[in-house]
């Protein structure tokens, strides 16, 4: 039985750890911006519930058509190789060779000039044990979860900021949109202490990843709780 979305707001907070698949196999998608297919359902399972990654092909969440084939499982770019560098996954190509990490990387780099900062910053997350989801409904590029995205709800929206420009009205109407469900908006940055060829995957044992948290400034709110602290000091 599928347990109800709380409405209490969760911190952030690392993730129970839990066993990742492994040796699972998967082909890239030549029509779908490079995304990984997983068909065997056993493996398309094993993959989602050690750690929600994917989406069914149809029900476009948690998968519920798998042991029947009636769907199978869509990873992300970004999911197959945080999975392939973890060694949960192996992808075929259509010659029924291995795909190389080098190749994957170009490979994904052509369907998205932003895939490096991107990985990176998903790669972040995750390591620090939070699920990381497509944030493209509110504007973003992730959702941060700190358990189960079938009964808990996001905590933050992603944007990662890449070399292209970003808007400060952009930036606005994404922290609206998000304060609007309840979410703060985060503003991730990836930079390169020396190898920073975004064309090879050891760019990222380079990379630095700095945050910056967006808030709306209330002048009322703050004007009190700067008097309150006033207040405080003369006692």
């Amino acid at each position: 039985m599928c347990k109800a979305k709380t409405n209490k707001r969760r911190r952030l907070g690392p993730r129970p750890v839990v066993q990742l698949a492994r040796g699972v196999k998967g082909t890239v998608s030549r029509e779908d911006l490079g995304n990984v297919i997983i068909t065997d359902p056993h493996d398309a399972a094993a993959v989602y519930m050690s750690g929600c990654y994917g989406k069914g092909s149809i029900s476009k969440g948690a998968p519920t058509g798998l042991l029947d084939r009636s769907e199978h499982l869509i990873l992300s770019p970004c999911e197959a190789m945080y999975l392939i560098d973890m060694g949960a996954l192996v992808l075929i190509q259509s010659d029924k060779q291995v795909w190389g990490k080098s190749d994957l990387w170009k490979h994904w780099l052509s369907h998205n000039i932003g895939f490096c900062e991107k990985f990176i910053i998903y790669k972040h997350f995750r390591d620090k044990r939070y699920t990381v989801r497509s944030g493209i409904k509110y504007g973003g590029d992730f959702m941060l979860y700190t358990g189960d995205p079938n009964t808990t709800h996001a905590a933050y929206v992603v944007k990662v900021v890449t070399s292209e420009e970003l808007l400060w009205t952009d930036v606005n109407a994404l922290r609206r949109v998000s304060e609007s469900v309840a979410k703060e908006c985060v503003l991730s940055y990836v930079s390169f202490k020396q190898y920073d060829d975004r064309n090879h995957p050891d760019c990222v044992d380079s990379s630095i990843v700095s945050h910056v948290l967006l808030k709306r400034w209330i002048p009322e709110r703050d004007r009190e709780i700067v008097s309150q602290k006033s207040e405080k000091s003369k006692e």
